[in-house]
């Protein structure tokens, strides 16, 4: 599962808009309750953002949906993507060994 941390607050509609601007209409970006965040590309690739803030900090733990077997490979695409787009679109550290 790909976590991401950010050292700023951000809410969940910032994340929402953040995602939704940058992966595009080809994804379905959702708030259905609580601090979570639905990104479906297909209806076999989904993915859930779990956020937690922390004082001056975000933490999103990502997860790949799905059956036991979507799932591990949604964890290696999709939800890859969104925590890589988490990154990018909010302000977060770039990979280590990426190059800038």
């Amino acid at each position: 599962m790909p976590t991401v941390t950010i050292d700023k607050p951000v809410t969940l509609q910032e994340t929402a808009k953040a995602l939704q601007d940058k992966l595009g209409s080809g994804y379905d970006v959702s708030t259905p309750g609580g601090e979570e965040v639905q990104v479906k590309h297909s209806a076999s690739s989904t993915a859930s953002v779990h956020l937690s803030r922390d004082g001056d900090g975000t933490t999103f733990d990502v997860r790949g949906g799905g059956s036991v077997i979507s799932r591990m490979v949604n964890e290696r695409g999709i939800a890859k993507k969104v925590a890589e787009t988490i990154k990018q679109s909010l302000g977060g550290p770039p990979e280590e060994g990426a190059n800038a």
